[in-house]
């Protein structure tokens, strides 16, 4: 008995570790191309970090209210090489709840990082011509409400005849923390270009 619920524990954690997929860009990762592109320049890339939280479906609503990123957080900012565009390209195709994409550990040293201050504002500095992809998470703090039937209330006619019941509802208020991915790709056509964006 003991041999068959260890075999069933090795089946479980297998089918477990299967559900959770990781995919790579097969493409080459050019470090010189890379390196090149992230070169002093005298073009800047500036903006605010801002996200909105997500309504039914996970949607974001266009006048929903707006959170700014906090004090501290990172931004970051890639060059876009052949290698990225494969990875952009799988994570839009592939990623989902139990799918994700990455980069190669060299890819991912090749970018810039800038931090938003009380405002949510950031700044790139000393760019070259050519076309970036910026990514940040924000975190920040919402409220969400839910309905809860808290009573009934009975209607009657004018002889005093019962004559239906109806719920009664309260809705009920309650924070969470959450965190959205934000980004954006820029492109800067001549140097000493200053773009303003929001991400």
């Amino acid at each position: 008995m003991k041999k068959i619920s260890a075999l069933l524990l090795l089946v479980f954690a297998f089918l477990s570790v299967q559900a959770q997929n990781t995919y790579y860009p097969q493409a080459f990762f050019d470090k010189k191309m890379a390196r090149e592109m992230l070169s002093f320049g005298n073009s800047t890339i500036e903006g605010v970090a801002s996200t909105k939280q997500k309504g039914q479906f996970g949607i974001k609503p266009l006048l929903g209210a707006k959170h700014y990123a906090p004090k501290g957080t990172v931004v970051m900012l890639f060059p876009v090489t052949p290698y990225f565009d494969e990875f952009y390209s799988m994570r839009r195709k592939y990623e989902n709840k139990k799918t994700t994409v990455y980069m190669s550990e060299d890819a991912f040293k090749y970018k810039l990082e800038a931090l938003t201050d009380d405002y949510g504002r950031f700044k790139f500095e000393k760019l070259k011509p050519g076309k970036y992809y910026l990514e940040t998470i924000v975190n920040f703090t919402a409220t969400g409400s839910y309905q809860e039937q808290t009573g009934r209330t009975d209607s009657y006619n004018v002889y005093g005849g019962y004559l239906y019941s109806s719920p009664i509802y309260q809705t009920f208020f309650y924070g969470y923390s959450a965190a959205n991915r934000e980004s954006k790709f820029v492109e800067i056509k001549e140097d000493g270009e200053i773009k303003e964006i929001k991400l």
